[in-house]
């Protein structure tokens, strides 16, 4: 018998790096916060927020998905912009997909580096 919930399909076309990485959260201007990026690839991260993601009664986790997203890394200078993929509000958790960066040639430096 195949225990299915063992067998999943990865969905990554790439490995993400442990990392951790202190950041200042905005989304739009109504929450700021502070989070640790725990993994990343060239295109996405998973970030670690409990402020933000953790359960509430009137916001659930479907209602995140897709919500723009900025994160700001002070000491690289550089800004990230992205868009929630997906999160998990019992463990604090989210991942985003990049958008854009304010300086590309930085963040491909940090993405490198780790």
């Amino acid at each position: 018998m195949i225990d299915t919930v063992s067998v999943v399909k990865e969905r990554r076309t790439e490995v993400r790096k442990k990392v951790k990485i202190g950041f200042l959260i905005k989304i739009g201007r109504m929450f700021n916060g502070r989070g640790i990026v725990k993994d990343l690839t060239h295109d996405s991260m998973r970030l670690e927020c409990p402020l933000l993601f953790k359960p509430r009664t009137t916001i659930q986790s479907r209602e995140y998905i897709g919500q723009s997203i900025r994160l700001m890394f002070p000491s690289d200078g550089i800004t990230i912009n992205g868009v929630i993929a997906w999160v998990d509000l019992v463990k604090g958790e989210g991942a985003i997909r990049i958008s854009n960066t304010s300086d590309d040639n930085r963040w491909q430096k940090i993405y490198e580096k780790t």
